[in-house]
């Protein structure tokens, strides 16, 4: 029967070698860089998301520079086309396959396109994503920013690494990263829809990693903080914090390509998570703090809590009168 417990010998010698690697490719990454990024990427075919712009426009150059073969997708055209221009000019090799990944049927084109193209993806980098801050009162009547965020972050994502992952399991090779942010140990207010989209994300990519560990396919997430991208120019309040520059971000990409660790998180990221297992009421009531003390703006048909409280007195005291009546 299907529900049965059947058993088996895993493989455990597969479990040294990837140790064996860990390390080599750890220190590579810390002394040689450069050698180490080439060796990792020349002759491999790359699918890289949200390439128009921002980390992903700077990152396609590195690649190419490095050697490898890459596949730029986005919205735009025009932009894919003249940053592939770029690197061919420059000796390298990229292709461009525009598309609007929260269409679930453009994502499986393109990977159908992509393997007719160039008969494997190597190395899949999920980039690309949608970012809304508002806060949850101001989204009652507004289910879709959940909708919009979970289709291009979390569905969009996983569709391409799920047409992607067949082949990578019949060669033994293959690696996916999957961009994710701080936010996820930080839990910042106003960004419910974002971070959903990121904790299922990285919920995904842990037990792929887990199921995957016996064989040569890689997995890992990069929790990046703010960056300085086209992505957070629309809020003002990002304009005056301490962010990574895109430089920074692409080399933080980098360093995954080469050691292919399970994740990347800085030092913010690794203090916000103690503080919520360590101190979670504290951790909880030092972002509310924060929550509370900037303004943000209702939207023109938002009713407050206050409002509400008082509509539901005046009712209460009519159906009172009626009932005294």
């Amino acid at each position: 029967m299907a529900n049965d417990i059947k058993l088996r010998l895993p493989r455990l010698r597969p479990y040294a070698a990837r140790l064996k690697n860990h390390w080599v490719w750890n220190a590579k990454s810390v002394l040689t860089p450069g050698q180490a990024l080439r060796e990792r990427v020349t002759g491999k075919v790359i699918l890289l998301t949200g390439a128009s712009s921002g980390i992903g426009e700077q990152l396609a150059d590195r690649l190419a520079d490095a050697g490898a073969t890459l596949l730029l997708v986005a919205r735009n055209r025009d932009k894919l086309d003249a940053i592939a221009h770029a690197i061919q000019q420059r000796g390298g090799k990229a292709a461009v396959y525009p598309a609007d990944l929260t269409d679930l049927d453009a994502c499986d084109r393109l990977c159908e396109q992509a393997l007719q193209d160039h008969g494997r993806v190597d190395i899949l980098i999920n980039n690309a994503g949608r970012s809304i801050r508002r806060s949850i009162k101001f989204t009652y009547q507004r289910f879709h920013d959940y909708e919009r965020t979970m289709q291009l972050n979390y569905l969009a994502s996983i569709r391409l690494a799920m047409n992607l992952l067949p082949g990578m399991e019949a060669r033994d090779d293959g690696h996916i990263i999957n961009v994710s942010t701080v936010g996820v140990q930080a839990n910042p207010a106003r960004f419910s829809a974002y971070l959903a989209s990121k904790w299922a994300l990285e919920g995904w990519t842990w037990v792929a990693a887990n199921e995957f560990a016996h064989t040569g396919v890689r997995f890992s997430s990069i929790n990046y903080p703010l960056v300085r991208t086209p992505m957070i120019a629309p809020t003002k309040i990002y304009q005056y914090l301490p962010v990574m520059s895109p430089e920074t971000a692409v080399d933080w990409m980098l360093d995954v390509i080469i050691t292919q660790n399970k994740r990347k998180l800085g030092i913010f990221g690794k203090g916000a998570l103690a503080m919520y297992y360590l101190l979670p009421k504290t951790s909880e009531s030092i972002v509310n703090l924060s929550y509370q003390s900037i303004f943000e703006e209702p939207p023109a048909n938002y009713v407050s809590s206050k409002v509400r409280r008082g509509q539901a007195a005046n009712s209460a005291d009519r159906d009172a009168e009626r009932y005294r009546g």
